[in-house]
């Protein structure tokens, strides 16, 4: 009886153990997701604005993009900065 009671522990240890494994690849799925959604947004926008042939709108879409890198680049710099300094 003891036997049989010492299996169920070790098979709902091994079952808690896959489902940490699964919330961890769920999590990092999630986190790659937002870590690029807007990278692949903007190359899919500006390669349908490149395939209609008006390389206007893809130098204004590229314009705006880098633009927004750059922001995004000065936030985070000061970010760390703020951090870093204790300012």
């Amino acid at each position: 009886m003891k036997r049989n009671i010492s299996k169920q522990r070790q098979r709902g240890a091994v079952m808690m153990e896959y489902v940490i494994v699964a919330v961890l690849i769920a999590a990092a799925c999630v986190l790659g997701v937002v870590m690029f959604s807007r990278s692949v947004f903007y190359g899919v926008d500006m390669g349908a604005k490149g395939a209609t042939g008006d390389s206007a709108k893809v130098k204004k879409s590229q314009d705006a993009y880098r633009t927004q890198l750059d922001q995004d680049s000065k936030a985070a710099k000061d970010y760390h900065d703020s951090m870093h300094t204790g300012k």
